[in-house]
C-alpha cells in the first residue's frame, strides 16, 4: 500500500503482525509511525494511543517527546499517523558500572509516576552524544495511577526483565542498580521484601522462558 506522502521520508522499517501493518519513518527530528488497521479482527493493542500516554505521564524525564496521533479513513481501511520525537544516539551494546545509578534513577523516575515499559530490552536503551541514557520504546507499557498498589507488582515484573535483558544476568551490575533503584525510589522495609520477592518469582520464570526459547532455536 503505497502513498506519494511518504517518498521524500526515510523509511526505517515496515512490518506487518495479524491485522496491522506498521511502518516507521524519519523526517526532521521526528519519528513517524504510521499503523495500517486492514481489518477490525482480530484485535490487536493500540500502540499509538499507549505510547502516547505514556510519554504524556513522563514528560520532562529521559524519554521522547510525544506530538500526538490522528486517525483517518484510507482505502476502506484506518490508517492511525503517531509522531513523537526522534533522539539521536548510539544503541548500547553493554551497560557498565558507571551506568548503573543513572539507569537506577531514571527507571525509578518513570515507575515513580505510574508507567512501567514491559520491554526494558537492551536494544530499546541509546546513549545521547552527551553520555545521556535514554529508553526509547513505550508502545507496551502498562500506566497506572502511582498510588495503585498494584504498581509493585509490575515494578517487580520490570526489575526481573531488566535483571535478565538489559543487564544481561550480569549480578554485580544488578545489585548496584538494584541498591540505586531503591534509593530513587524508596520503599518502606515490607513493601521492598515484597518486590524483591515477587521479582525474583519473575526472574526465575523468565530465565525458564528464554532457555526454551534459545533450545528451539538451536534444534531448528
Amino acid at each position: 500500500m503505497s502513498d506519494h506522502r511518504y517518498q521524500d521520508i526515510d523509511l526505517i522499517r515496515r512490518k506487518k503482525k495479524k491485522n496491522i501493518i506498521s511502518e516507521i519513518y524519519r523526517h526532521d527530528g521526528r519519528l513517524v509511525k504510521r499503523f495500517i488497521k486492514t481489518a477490525p479482527r482480530p484485535d490487536t493493542r493500540e500502540v499509538w494511543r499507549i505510547e502516547d500516554t505514556a510519554l504524556r505521564r513522563l514528560m520532562g524525564l529521559n524519554v521522547p517527546k510525544t506530538y500526538g496521533f490522528t486517525k483517518s479513513q484510507l482505502n476502506g481501511a484506518l490508517e492511525i499517523i503517531y509522531v513523537r520525537e526522534f533522539i539521536d544516539g548510539n544503541p548500547i551494546e553493554q551497560f557498565e558500572i558507571s551506568d548503573m545509578e543513572p539507569l537506577a534513577r531514571m527507571m525509578a523516575q518513570i515507575h515513580g509516576r505510574g508507567v512501567v515499559s514491559r520491554d526494558p530490552s537492551l536494544e530499546n536503551f541509546i546513549r545521547t552524544s552527551d553520555g545521556e541514557i535514554v529508553l526509547i520504546d513505550f508502545g507496551r507499557s502498562a500506566i497506572l495511577n502511582p498510588k495503585n498498589p498494584l504498581l509493585m507488582g509490575y515494578q517487580a515484573k520490570e526489575l526481573a526483565r531488566v535483571r535478565l535483558h538489559a543487564l544481561q544476568e550480569d549480578e554485580a551490575l544488578y545489585r548496584l542498580f538494584h541498591e540505586k533503584y531503591f534509593t530513587f525510589f524508596p520503599h518502606d522495609a515490607a513493601r521492598r521484601v515484597l518486590v524483591e520477592r515477587i521479582g525474583e518469582i519473575w526472574f526465575s520464570r523468565f530465565k525458564k522462558i528464554s532457555a526454551r526459547k534459545n533450545k528451539k532455536k538451536r534444534s531448528v
